[in-house]
Formats: C-alpha cells, structure tokens, sequence
C-alpha cells in the first residue's frame, strides 16, 4: 500500500470516536405522570381520624372489609338514661370511586323518665353508599355523597312494637392542610325519618360538623370536632323542636396494616328544646355520646 494511503487510513481511523461521539443518543421515553382521579389519594387519611365527624375517602375496587361499632348515648330531661347501640358493617368498593356498606344494627336502652321505666329493644339493617365525586390530589378537596337508607324495629317496656325507617343524605368533605401531618374534614347531614305504625310520624334531624386530625406519629392521629344538630317535626327544615351543639376529642389508631382501632367522644356545650327550661336539649338529644370502632381490611 502507497504510504500516501496508509497515512490516510489511519488519519480517517482517528477521527471515528469524534464523529460517534456527536451522534444523537437515543433516549429512553419520559416516564408517564401518574393518572390523577378522584378515587386515588397520594396522601391517605383514615376515614375514622376525626371522631364522629367522617373523611371522604371510599374503598377501593375490589376491596372488601368489616368494622364493628359501639356508639353510647347519656343523659336525659327528667330522669336517666343509658343507650347502647352495636353496629356490624361490611364495605365492598364496587367499581372506581363507588363503595357499598350493608349493616346490622342492635341496640338497648335503659331509661327511667319522669318515675317510668322506659328501656327499649330494637334491631335494624340498612346499606350505606358512597360515591366520590372529588379527589384531593385532583381538585384540593375530596368530596364524597352518600345516601344511608336503614329500618329498626323497636319493642319498648309497656309499648307496642314499632318501626322506624331512615334515610341519611349526607356530603362528606376533608383536606390535607399540612401533607402527612394535618387534615380537615367537613360533614352535612339530614336525617329523614318515618317512626311507626301508620299513619308514621315525620321528622328529621339535621347535622353539621366540622373537625382537625393530627398525625403525631405514623399511623397515630389525634382529633378535635365541633357538631351542631337541629331536630325537625317533619321531613323539611321546619318546624324545629330542639337543637344541640357538641365538642369533643378523638383517636385513631393503625395498630397494624389490617386492623385499625378508634374512640370518639362529645359532650353537648349548648342547645335548646322547644318550650323547655335550660340551655341544653337533653329532650330530643343526649347530654353524652361515646363512639369506639374496630376496622379489619382484607
């Protein structure tokens, strides 16, 4: 080979690394951003973490899990009273932001008004279901609706039997004010009520409360709420007989990743019934109310 071409050869050879090196390199594909919805939450927060006050998040679909609830109410005009309630639920997130809870109910009263026993009995079921319409990574807020239609059939000392069938219209709302740490939550409720034989009587019993969580370790939250309850004569906003206000403390507990364990407690600060002495309504409500909740997810 001439050495003029040799030379060239290798010159040629050099310059090779120089021009791979300056070839565009192909880039993996950026990886696709989360589907942001309102049924998916980044930041998670038990529905349980305010007390009475309920959060807005529903069950995801496919899941399935039970809780078992106490609830207590004490304190009556004219007398005592001790009201006992078990509820046995079951929740079942049906399809993506939709979840279905059937229910048992069991409750005892012991109760002496005015000098006369007044202890009842009773036993119900009922479905609660929720539909999120909003997601707090979407939109700030969550905010779920929930329509809760139940029955309960009552056998009073020295009464006749009776039913009582309600339906819980309610919006559920919460926020995270400090991600990890601090949450808000909101709750509007009406209550429409029909008790016993016909011709029923109508009433129904409006709720609005408000509440902040605390995180103060993992799985750990501490609560505070307001509740403020109206008591109507009929299925309206009308005819008011009573209405009460309460405040109280709250925990919730992950104790482990299936179980979680929860407590709530209000006591009435304020209220007024209808042609009663007083400032409080300890004739349509109770002076005191307890909630205790085991959770099991599966």
């Amino acid at each position: 080979m001439p050495k003029s071409a040799l030379l060239a050869l290798v010159a040629s050879t050099a310059f090779v690394p120089a021009f791979a090196a300056d070839l565009p390199q192909r880039r993996n594909a950026p990886a696709a951003p989360p589907t942001l919805s309102a049924c998916t939450e980044s930041d998670s927060i038990p529905i349980d973490a305010f007390g009475f006050t309920t959060g807005s998040e529903v069950a995801d679909p496919g899941s399935f899990g039970a809780s078992l609830s106490y609830g207590g109410g004490f304190g009556v005009r004219d007398g005592r009273q001790a009201a006992h309630g078990l509820q046995l639920q079951g929740s079942y997130g049906l399809f993506p932001c939709a979840e279905i809870g059937p229910y048992l109910l069991g409750g005892y009263t012991d109760a002496t008004i005015a000098g006369v026993a007044a202890d009842a009995r009773s036993l119900g079921a009922g479905l609660e279901m929720k539909y999120r319409l909003l997601g707090r990574d979407l939109n700030g807020i969550g905010l779920t609706v929930i329509v809760d239609p139940s029955f309960n059939r009552s056998d009073p000392t020295g009464g006749g039997e009776f039913t009582t069938y309600n339906t819980g219209l309610r919006l559920f709302a919460d926020a995270a004010l400090v991600r990890g740490k601090l949450y808000a939550a909101a709750n509007l409720s009406q209550d429409l009520t029909w008790t016993g034989p016909s011709p029923y009587l109508r009433s129904s019993t409006l709720t609005i409360g408000g509440s902040l969580a605390w995180q103060v370790v993992d799985g750990l939250y501490l609560s505070g709420e307001v509740r403020h309850q109206r008591r109507q004569n009929e299925l309206g906003l009308g005819g008011n007989v009573g209405y009460a206000t309460f405040a109280g403390p709250g925990v919730f507990w992950q104790a482990t990743k299936a179980l979680a364990l929860s407590a709530a407690y209000n006591i009435q600060l304020a209220g007024k019934a209808k042609g009663q002495p007083g400032d409080l309504d300890i004739t349509n409500f109770s002076q005191h109310l307890l909630k205790v909740k085991a959770a099991y997810s599966f």
